[in-house]
């Protein structure tokens, strides 16, 4: 009795052992399935977004389009609550689990509250179906974002070279955004793939240098998406897929942490993902107060629909801060009906400065801030305790807000002494002059607006643009050029040579060697790569002069988009020559050159040192 007893026991055991592993395999089982199944619905989803948006007017009831749409749906919304539910009883994250469950209780409100709408289908002409158009797709784009994170996370976490990462993300925009504008819904009247390719690669790469005129060429779905692709060209496709995966899957790797540390010139490697929350939060914020201050400083009258107003505020806001240059109007700031608007001339200059200061600098300056404004009121308040921080503004911000200081200053000089008799005739008032005058000293530092006339620009001034632009902005921010760092790193060792010093020191701080010799390489690239592409369109377009020609590099390279006229009359050859400057000018040269060149071990031996005669 008691041998039975014993066999039904472990009977029993072995019997539960077997479900339990069954239950497994089928719980794996089901995770794969829906692994492959979600991401197979979510580009035919997508296709027919592309498809109805790119093919057919926007307003027109595509029945057959949305019936599709809506079994793509439904399809989506039974597998991400199949994967939502196996995952509950393994996911730990607890933000992992609040970000699925609200993408899964939103594909559920589109499904079973949005799409039984028959009302809406019946009548294209009300608001009741655009507004279930715009739902409809926003689930299938929303559930498609995030789906690409998974994979972007899966590539992050397997990537060794993250300088060949960065580049190639800006490459895959610039090929999606190309892509899009080729829509015939994205233009009036089509246009040439270089010219489409020449613009994804300037809205990508933040630069504003345009062949076809922005305002007339494009219609307002290409409008939109210039504008999502500065918007992601600016941050840069990995700040957002790379936060999104990080919300998602709840951790990021050591790799995924290093690649993003490199990509926003932040040193620290600890709450990284932080860091990055932090910048996007930062940056709709100011673009969200940038657009408000906009859409108040213009006219009414100016606008057939408020709608209008209100996308030219946002467009504007983004361009500005993400240092583009891209204006939906024929002439820019320079266009009669906003010439002399100092008001919103001045939005776009600070959102200008705020995008070029770079994110490091700008929270490390915000940290200070805080700290002295804290105890300040504890001094009012007669509180015992005060914070006490050694050195909070490290020697790269105090570097580069000083660098971008003096900028500004010669900008701003130079412009009211050069131009007194040119381009400053147009503003008769000296607020007016003056107002021109700071806004003409920040445009080149990458911002790429401009409130005058390019072409009667005075030759003087002309030097110093091309002085400026070529500096550009600070690093970590959505600016070009060498960056006003490397440009104070290389000052502050010449003065140091000069005076006979065997390091370089500022604020008390001595500059690494390693730093040093880091900002004349990329000093050195800047000039071999400016007079190489130079050299290159000089024998496609001679004839165009050699001033404008290198403005036209130097403003490529910096990613600030001054012409002096000559970008859409340039041939295929120097507009291809432009693209490829642009895009270097953004990943940087010593980034691009990494991403392609095997990097050496770690030497364990010198040589005898020996002196060069200069």
């Amino acid at each position: 009795m008691g041998n039975r007893s014993i066999k039904v026991f472990f009977g029993r055991i072995a019997k539960k052992l077997r479900i339990a592993l069954f239950i497994n395999n089928m719980h794996q089982v089901l995770l794969e399935a829906c692994g492959v199944l979600i991401p197979i619905f979510c580009f035919l989803g997508m296709g027919l977004v592309v498809y109805d948006f790119g093919f057919k007017p926007f307003w027109r009831n595509s029945a057959s389009v949305i019936f599709w749409s809506r079994i793509v749906l439904d399809a989506l919304t039974v597998l991400l609550g199949t994967r939502l539910l196996l995952r509950l009883f393994v996911e730990k994250k607890k933000w992992s689990r609040i970000f699925n469950l609200v993408n899964w209780l939103f594909i559920v409100f589109l499904t079973f509250y949005v799409i039984p709408q028959k009302a809406a289908i019946t009548n294209p002409d009300s608001n009741t179906f655009l507004l279930y158009k715009i739902l409809l797709y926003a689930g299938i784009a929303f559930t498609f974002v995030v789906e690409t994170s998974y994979l972007l996370q899966f590539i992050y976490n397997r990537s060794i070279n993250a300088a060949l990462l960065f580049v190639a993300s800006f490459g895959f925009l610039i090929v999606i955004g190309t892509f899009l504008l080729k829509l015939p819904n994205a233009t009036r009247g089509g246009i040439k793939l270089i010219d489409a390719l020449f613009t994804a690669t300037s809205a990508v790469c933040v630069t504003g240098l345009t062949v076809v005129d922005t305002s007339t060429h494009f219609t307002t779905f290409g409008h939109i998406i210039i504008m999502m692709l500065i918007q992601a060209g600016g941050l840069g496709i990995m700040t957002f897929a790379g936060l999104l995966a990080y919300a998602v899957g709840g951790q990021s790797s050591l790799k995924t942490e290093l690649a993003f540390r490199d990509y926003m010139s932040n040193k620290q490697i600890s709450n990284i993902m932080y860091f990055i929350y932090q910048v996007v939060v930062v940056t709709l914020v100011f673009e969200i107060m940038g657009a408000i201050f906009i859409y108040f400083s213009l006219d009414d009258a100016l606008f057939s629909r408020k709608l209008d107003k209100v996308f030219f505020s946002i467009f504007h806001s983004i361009s500005a801060f993400c240092n583009a240059g891209f204006s939906t109007l024929p002439g820019g700031m320079f266009e009669p009906v906003v010439r002399y608007n100092y008001a919103l001339h001045i939005a776009i200059a600070l959102l200008v400065l705020l995008g070029s200061m770079g994110f490091p600098i700008a929270f490390n300056l915000y940290r200070y801030l805080k700290i002295k404004t804290r105890n300040i009121i504890g001094i009012f308040l007669k509180k015992p305790g005060r914070e006490h921080f050694l050195r909070v503004i490290n020697i790269n911000s105090r570097l580069a807000l000083v660098v971008s200081g003096i900028l500004l200053i010669i900008g701003f000089v130079a412009f009211l002494l050069f131009e007194q008799r040119a381009t400053l005739n147009d503003h008769p008032t000296w607020y007016g002059r003056l107002i021109t005058a700071f806004f003409a000293s920040v445009t080149p530092r990458s911002g790429g607006f401009n409130t005058f006339d390019m072409s009667l620009i005075s030759l003087p001034m002309i030097m110093i643009y091309l002085l400026l632009m070529w500096i550009g902005a600070s690093p970590g921010s959505t600016g070009g050029g060498v960056r006003t760092t490397t440009v104070g790193v290389a000052v502050l060792n010449m003065v140091s040579v000069l005076q006979g010093k065997d390091r370089t020191e500022f604020f008390k701080s001595e500059i690494s060697h390693q730093s040093v010799r880091r900002a004349f390489a990329i000093i050195l690239l800047s000039f071999l790569m400016l007079g190489f592409f130079i050299f290159l369109i000089s024998v496609n377009d001679s004839e165009k002069g050699l001033i404008k020609i290198a403005f036209e590099i130097f403003s490529a390279f910096s990613t600030t988009g001054l012409s002096l006229g000559i970008t859409p009359h340039l041939t295929t050859g120097s507009k291809m020559v432009l693209i490829t400057t642009m895009f270097a000018g953004r990943v940087g040269m010593i980034t691009l050159l990494v991403a392609f060149i095997k990097q050496s071990p770690q030497l364990y031996y010198r040589y005898p040192k020996e002196d060069i005669a200069f």
